[in-house]
């Protein structure tokens, strides 16, 4: 790898994950305040709130931020062209998704109080479908610390905004139009700095384009629909089958698997244009990037799942308190879909740098009918148990189909066989020392000085991982 792009690949990745770490942690300390404050009911209500509207903010998104990354990445002055027409579009998508909304609620009949919080949730998914448009400007152009100050902005004015609200008496619906509000903030800004900095304020409006343009992100378009579904359909089950209440519960231990999921999320949003620019200039290095990566999200992944899975019950109980004390086993049991997260979307933007969404897309639609089918036989009888469960054993059949993908198109395996056993060694040393330590950040401070003492001890870094580092340090 070119130790330009290498530089560029790190840069964007620091600024993405400290970007991210912040935001996580905000929003987590949020939720946790909420969950707290709210009780187990409202909460329930709150979350069911907020997945109900990303799940509509899909059709507003319509795949169209992923294609413009791609598309911009390749030819940046046709930039302005694609961010006007795919606004245009949005428009039009969010008044079906508006229209939408309440005849889905009506039919499931869930009362006034969750309709309200769901309408109010809504609006703010369709603002931050707006606001992802702006952020695959800053991605194809591979500025991402533009990308970073507002989410660390978006999660102060929300965590300032919640607080505020929550000390001076408000409660649920309150809570929920600060998501609105901050949003509304947020977009603005995006909005200012990308026509300031990277296009020109244009209002051109091709339809032939627009329809060409929704065509290509139609297969991104169903992607992010088994993705979301995939997410958040076992809250949705859980409030049909179980009541508000265990979405509270399970909410609790899915927010902390999206707060830590970030990372590998954040990395293939770093190096996915570099990804598709690789599979036009150059297929050894898309090869050798595609490897480096499954490599270290390998490695950071087995350790925060071992970690998770050994201190589940202190970190609910830290975040939340007793009242939310069952939701431990869903928390454990996610710890395996949490390994998964950091190796999937590696294989996933691989396959979509080489133009093959349609095998990413056939994974994710049968990786969601088996979670749905699944979810329907489990968590009547196991409630949210059974549908962490259900989430995992998803995510294993979701993982040897892609695998299945990306060997067929001249993708391997065997550079695992070089490192495997390293950081299964190091994780396994690491998870000793835990079960005696009670303190949860002692836990997580020597577990993490533990299982990088080992790799290193080990040799995990081989002679292609030294050179890429050391070029990359050289030319910071």
């Amino acid at each position: 790898m070119k130790f330009g792009t290498a530089r560029r690949i790190t840069a964007n990745f620091a600024s993405l994950l400290t970007s991210q770490i912040i935001s996580r942690v905000l929003q987590l300390v949020i939720f946790a305040y909420l969950a707290r404050v709210l009780g187990k009911g409202d909460f329930g209500v709150f979350s069911f709130g907020l997945a109900f509207a990303l799940l509509i903010g899909v059709i507003a998104d319509f795949g169209l931020s992923t294609l413009l990354v791609r598309e911009i990445s390749r030819d940046k002055k046709s930039a302005s062209r694609y961010l006007s027409n795919a606004l245009v579009i949005k428009i039009f998508l969010s008044i079906i998704s508006i229209s939408l909304s309440p005849l889905i609620l009506s039919i499931m009949r869930y009362s006034s109080e969750v309709k309200a919080v769901a309408y109010i949730m809504v609006g703010f998914a369709l603002l931050q479908t707006f606001t992802e448009l702006y952020y695959a400007i800053f991605r194809a152009f591979e500025r991402m610390h533009y990308d970073a100050f507002i989410k660390i902005l978006r999660m102060l004015i929300l965590a300032a905004a919640v607080f505020y609200l929550i000390t001076n008496g408000y409660g649920l619906f309150a809570s929920s139009i600060a998501f609105f509000v901050t949003e509304l903030i947020v977009l603005i800004i995006a909005f200012l700095i990308t026509y300031t900095r990277f296009v020109k304020i244009s209002f051109e409006f091709d339809y032939k384009f627009s329809i060409d343009l929704m065509k290509s992100s139609s297969l991104f378009f169903f992607s992010m629909i088994f993705i979301t579904l995939y997410l958040y359909i076992n809250q949705i089950m859980i409030s049909k089958m179980r009541g508000t209440a265990e979405v509270g519960l399970y909410s609790a231990a899915a927010n902390i698997v999206i707060a830590l999921i970030f990372i590998p999320q954040m990395y293939v949003n770093s190096i996915y244009p570099a990804l598709s620019r690789f599979y036009i200039t150059s297929k050894k290095m898309l090869n050798f990037a595609y490897e480096r990566s499954f490599k270290y999200m390998f490695i950071l992944g087995l350790p925060t799942a071992a970690g998770i899975f050994m201190l589940s019950e202190k970190i609910i109980l830290f975040l939340y308190g007793k009242e939310y004390l069952a939701a431990r086993i869903v928390l454990s049991t996610l710890s395996g879909y949490i390994f998964l997260k950091f190796l999937n979307p590696v294989i996933g933007y691989t396959l979509m740098s080489i133009n093959r969404q349609g095998s990413r897309l056939f994974s994710q639609g049968m990786s969601t009918f088996i979670n749905i089918a699944l979810n329907f036989a489990l968590i009547p009888a196991y409630g949210i148990a059974g549908a962490a469960f259900a989430t995992v054993i998803t995510e294993i059949i979701f993982f040897f189909t892609y695998i299945f993908f990306i060997i067929k198109y001249g993708f391997d395996f065997r550079f695992l066989f070089s490192f495997i056993h390293k950081p299964i060694i190091a994780a396994a040393i690491m998870v000793v020392p835990l079960l005696f330590i009670k303190n949860i950040f002692l836990s997580v401070f020597l577990g993490m000085v533990i299982y990088f003492a080992t790799l290193y001890f080990i040799g995990i870094m081989d002679k292609e991982d030294r050179i890429l580092l050391a070029k990359i340090r050289n030319n910071m």
